[in-house]
């Protein structure tokens, strides 16, 4: 419940840089400038991501997952809520995008401390051989935030341009104030990692979890960020500039295509934890290669449904994109968990993610649209762009996962 409340608030800004950021803060450039110029503001999240990764796994490897995890929600909520109240570019100037990008920047920081406490602090009081399906149910945080910001800003897409553009947009973003009420209430409930408490009575907390992490575990923490490159991008090419195409190229009503990413959320949260299962039983590593076989099925698919111009073969293209993307991020959590130390932990799983956040996810609108125009309205070089990034992530959860082999069967040949 804590990760929905955190996501909902990173994923209200990605709907409103589709749907009115070009036109609040960046009214006087063409349209797909515009689009541009919001998806960077975007992407300024992103880079927050991985100072987050490192501010909050600091702490959270010296001082515990709970302590960073009840920061990271009141940070971001603080920021969700300012950017609600901002004035638009016609009332300040360009006093307006750059408060946007500041407090676009905290979201990113705070978000970059949420996955890797929040997965921990389930996945470490895991029992035996559960470790899977309970980390899958903390991503199930990600669609149902999703889900909730769509259900929200639905009603509000149906007002005219003046009252949505006015006052409507505003407050999916100033719900994030009672939500993050809940979210703090139910974390404060929550006890300790067990794992964190052992290493902390034992005395053997990392001193400097950061640069432990780095110059012991940085290779593998590479291969983990391009393990992330297909579950981290597919959301946001899916969520974020599917969304502004369907709107500003096609023409379809803002309430039908958030209607439509609606849909591929329900289909995510229902995958998920189908996929966790599978795994659980029949191994991640053979649950992420049929995920990612399937994603560079559902990419043409997808290409071909937004070519189309119908709304129904968008809906089942974007939900094909989705549910494939969804089966590799649900078992992803726990494979990077089982890759690190306990000592370094919050700190390793989180800059793998954030950094594949940076390079992989942030950019996915940005990099679609530049292709895209580069050329000339088609859309086959973004399909091309997200085949390689599928290949890229099955190699690296190759390594990953022959890596983790490698070391049970040498523990075995220690114990024997």
């Amino acid at each position: 419940m804590g990760t929905t409340v955190e996501w909902y608030d990173f994923f209200v800004y990605s709907t409103a840089s589709s749907l009115v950021f070009p036109e609040l803060f960046f009214p006087d450039v063409q349209q797909s400038t515009g689009l541009l110029a919001s998806f960077a503001t975007f992407w300024v999240g992103f880079l927050g991501r991985p100072i987050g990764a490192v501010l909050f796994g600091h702490f959270g490897d010296r001082l515990g997952r709970k302590r960073s995890l009840l920061t990271t929600l009141g940070l971001m909520g603080a920021a969700t809520a300012g950017i609600g109240l901002l004035p638009r570019y016609e009332e300040a100037g360009v006093i307006a995008p750059v408060l946007l990008c500041v407090l676009r920047l905290i979201q990113g920081v705070a978000v970059g401390g949420e996955w890797g406490g929040a997965v921990l602090l389930a996945g470490e009081h895991a029992p035996q051989g559960r470790r899977v399906i309970l980390t899958a149910m903390v991503q199930q945080g990600t669609p149902l935030a999703s889900i909730l910001t769509s259900a929200v800003y639905l009603p509000f897409s149906q007002l005219g341009d003046g009252e949505f553009l006015t006052w409507g947009w505003r407050v999916p973003f100033l719900l994030s104030i009672p939500l993050m009420a809940v979210g703090l209430a139910i974390r404060l409930a929550v006890p300790e990692s067990p794992e964190f408490e052992r290493l902390s009575a034992q005395g053997k907390v990392a001193s400097a979890p950061v640069r432990d992490a780095v110059q012991r575990h940085f290779p593998r923490i590479a291969v983990c960020v391009g393990a992330c490159a297909v579950p981290v991008a597919g959301t946001y090419l899916a969520g974020t500039f599917v969304l502004s195409w369907a709107t500003a190229h096609i023409g379809f009503p803002r309430e039908k295509v958030l209607s439509v990413v609606l849909l591929a959320a329900v289909a995510r949260f229902l995958v998920q934890p189908l996929a966790a299962i599978a795994a659980q039983r029949l191994g991640a590593a053979r649950i992420c290669a049929l995920g990612l076989a399937l994603y560079l099925l559902a990419v043409p698919l997808t290409v071909l449904s937004l070519g189309s111009g119908s709304l129904v073969q968008i809906t089942l293209g974007v939900c094909a994109l989705e549910s494939a993307s969804a089966i590799v991020y649900a078992v992803i959590a726990a494979l990077l968990t089982d890759a690190f130390p306990v000592r370094v932990r919050y700190t390793a799983i989180s800059l793998a993610q954030q950094l594949a956040g940076v390079v992989f996810g942030g950019t996915a609108p940005v990099l679609a649209q530049t292709l895209v125009t580069a050329g000339h309205g088609s859309l086959w070089p973004v399909a091309v762009y997200q085949a390689l990034l599928a290949v890229l992530s099955a190699c690296c959860l190759l390594a990953l996962t022959s890596a983790r082999r490698n070391a049970t069967a040498s523990a075995h040949t220690v114990g024997k």
